[in-house]
């Protein structure tokens, strides 16, 4: 083996260049150059060049950085274990060396809508790269090899359709391959021909619109991690929320091994620093100071970088529409205001609530993560509950009872608790005496509707007047009714 290695020093090289945080930082950040001469073309097309240039701009924060070392070293080993040298590659390839496709763990990259995760697995693609032209030589041999595959999945792909966009182009080329089974072991092949580290399946979204979007995202998760080939998909907290509801095994196959992303902090350079680059994409334009205004855009946001781009076109589009030639941060504000930020207002407003409001959880569990930690990272609600639990808990509805009952009932409610609230004593019991119950009279019912009027507002005269002489006791006492 070591033979081998010396006659192939390059093998598996890109994986070599991402042994540290700062690299793999450095190689995942991506600015793009500023946007011009949008003045000269229609509104939309300006705004899809902003948003374009804005969906290329990557800025890696510690927890991205974190999540692409774990991937990288996941394929790194997956990749020395399958063909550790070029000699075991070309064996593999020329089907000398055989081997079984095994069921490797599946990982499920969640977090909110819009706070990267497409783009994090877009810069992993992007950092594993053999060059920027995918080409491998050496031995007389020119490989195109994808050490990370990333599929993006749309709502009308069917699995035979997934696993036809993964296999080899000309092996496919005008052929139906309608039998799967056989599609799915020449996938296998071509991955292996091409180096194929880990499969990365992404926009899985577009399936979930249906009442069976569970049982179709699982079938495909399924059949694409029979490949034998390390599998992370990505997620949204919707999707995982439905995909919880199925069995158990395919709820430990497929949920097994999270990986959340959650929104950058509002005191976090991360934040400040995409600002920054989103501004930086036109600075004609956008008049707005990133260290001025970094905390109010999150507050405007909640940190989501989906909703910044949303608002920042607006904010430009009634700029236009008002006939100056910048945007400012009242541009910005008003665009908050607006209608057609609103559903990401309503997610922005939602997500602020959720650590006071037991009601905005039940109802929004698509903003919730459903991989609660119970150790360093609580989840924002039950961060809120823990500070709050020092203070004695009132209960308001039982509050508001006891206090209409009686002073003596009141006194025999908190001896109960009393002896509630002690420890046992073995062979012991303690009884306590409930008071005796007061017989009901014609005339005590009398008295509690005149009270219960009374509590109504209705005054003495008024009540009065409603009380049937039949109900009155008769003359010299007696509970028996006038006749």
């Amino acid at each position: 083996m070591n033979q081998r290695q010396s006659n192939t020093p390059a093998w598996l090289s890109w994986f070599d260049r991402l042994d540290s945080h700062e690299k793999i930082r450095q190689l995942a950040f991506r600015s793009v150059a500023a946007v011009e001469n949008l003045g000269s073309s229609s509104m939309e097309d300006r705004c899809a060049k902003l948003e374009g240039a804005w969906r290329e701009i990557f800025v890696p924060g510690t927890r991205h950085v974190e999540i692409l070392q774990a991937l990288t070293e996941w394929a790194q080993g997956f990749s020395r274990s399958m063909y550790p040298t070029w000699t075991d590659y070309n064996l593999q390839r020329n089907g000398e060396i055989k081997s079984a496709a095994e069921l490797l763990p599946i990982r499920c990259l969640t977090g909110l809508a819009g706070v990267s995760k497409s783009s994090l697995m877009t810069a992993f693609e992007r950092i594993c790269q053999v060059d920027t032209s995918n080409q491998f030589v050496a031995g007389g041999q020119k490989l195109c090899l994808y050490p990370v595959r990333r599929i993006q999945i749309h709502a009308q792909l069917s699995p035979r359709a997934v696993l036809k966009s993964l296999a080899n182009p000309v092996a496919t080329e005008g052929r139906s391959l309608s039998d799967v089974s056989a599609l799915h072991l020449h996938v296998r092949d071509w991955l292996l021909a091409t180096g194929t580290a880990v499969l990365v399946v992404d926009e899985m979204q577009f399936l979930t619109t249906s009442s069976t979007a569970s049982t179709r995202v699982a079938q495909l998760i399924m059949l694409l991690g029979a490949l034998g080939f390390p599998l992370v998909f990505v997620a949204n907290y919707s999707l995982v929320n439905k995909l919880l509801r199925r069995s158990q095994e395919e709820k430990d196959r497929l949920l097994g091994y999270p990986i959340v992303l959650e929104p950058p902090e509002i005191d976090s350079a991360l934040w400040r620093q995409v600002v920054s680059q989103y501004l930086k994409v036109s600075p004609d334009i956008f008049r707005i100071s990133a260290e001025d205004s970094a905390h109010e855009l999150h507050r405007l946001t909640a940190g989501l970088f989906r909703a910044l781009r949303q608002l920042l076109l607006q904010a430009y589009r009634l700029s236009v529409e008002a006939g100056r030639q910048f945007v400012t941060m009242d541009d910005v504000r008003q665009a908050y205001r607006s209608g057609q930020f609103s559903t990401h207002r309503r997610d922005v407003e939602d997500l602020a609530s959720l650590p006071v409001s037991r009601l905005i959880q039940e109802r929004r569990p698509d903003l919730v993560c459903p991989f609660p930690s119970i150790q360093g990272g609580l989840s924002r609600a039950a961060s809120v509950n823990a500070v709050s639990s020092t203070a004695p808990s009132v209960d308001l509805p039982v509050a508001l009872l006891e206090s209409t009952i009686s002073v003596g009932a009141q006194a025999t409610l908190k001896e109960i608790r009393k002896v509630a609230g002690q420890p046992k004593n073995e062979g012991k019991a303690t009884v306590v005496k409930l008071p005796r119950r007061t017989p009901v009279s014609a005339q005590s019912l009398l008295d509690g509707a005149q009270l219960l009027r009374g509590t109504l507002g209705k005054s003495t005269k008024a009540t009065k007047e409603k009380i049937s002489p039949s109900t009155e006791p008769v003359e010299g006492g007696g509970n028996a009714p006038h006749r």
